[in-house]
């Protein structure tokens, strides 16, 4: 895959969200205006739905092509490289002494097994970076839940910029919020056309901006450190 056909993958799945919202609110021209508010609450749900899933699916794509390209650790900038270490963390917060990523045996003394194993991990350090970038697509966690700092919380995984969307971030904490008490069964209220005009017009400015960011990633090779 290059960075043209990645491009060409998320447009694809971005476009059939984008056709079904259409669809989905297109029907209100054959609802009485007296339930088009009521209506509109499913719509909030399609809505958020798409929000949460495009992130997710675009996000571990990324991580998909990134894995792709052969790289090694000690190509990419801090986060990627990072990403790709979790098992390597997991292993060091690990202190079984048969862990088989650090392979020497702790010392008997328990007081210093922390310490040792510090030592054993800056020791094997420039070999773990010289391995195959290989991330799972895994550490992506939108949490049931895509807050704003959610959302950031996985740019900053993948080493993206993560204030990119912060004019949106009133719009996305208020469109979760609608949509968990309307599942919750907690708002009986229906949902107006302006409301839900503002958080439709800010979720597809974020969907199409995450494209772009990943895209121009992708193509600029923006993962890379740079010495």
């Amino acid at each position: 895959m290059n960075a043209d056909e990645f491009r060409a993958t998320l447009e694809t799945d971005l476009a059939w969200r984008q056709e079904e919202i259409a669809f989905f609110k297109n029907q209100l021209n054959y609802i009485s205006d007296n339930n088009k508010n009521r209506y509109r609450k499913s719509l909030v749900l399609i809505l958020y739905s798409h929000l949460e899933g495009y992130i997710k699916l675009s996000l571990q794509t990324y991580i998909q092509y990134i894995n792709s390209l052969g790289l090694t650790r000690n190509m990419v900038k801090v986060g990627l490289k990072t990403a790709s270490m979790n098992r390597e963390f997991n292993a060091y917060d690990n202190s079984d002494r048969k862990c088989n990523v650090f392979r020497r045996e702790l010392p008997n003394d328990s007081r210093l097994h922390k310490f040792f194993r510090r030592v054993d991990f800056v020791s094997q350090y420039e070999e773990f970076v010289e391995q195959s970038l290989e991330i799972d697509d895994g550490i992506v966690n939108t949490e049931s839940n895509l807050w704003y700092i959610v959302l950031q919380k996985n740019l900053y995984k993948l080493g993206l910029p993560i204030d990119l969307f912060e004019e949106y971030e009133s719009d996305i904490d208020a469109l979760v919020n609608r949509r968990n008490s309307i599942t919750h069964g907690n708002f009986r209220s229906g949902i107006s056309q302006e409301e839900f005009q503002r958080w439709e017009t800010s979720t597809i400015d974020v969907l199409s901006g995450v494209t772009r960011l990943l895209y121009d990633y992708a193509r600029n090779e923006r993962y890379k450190k740079t010495d």
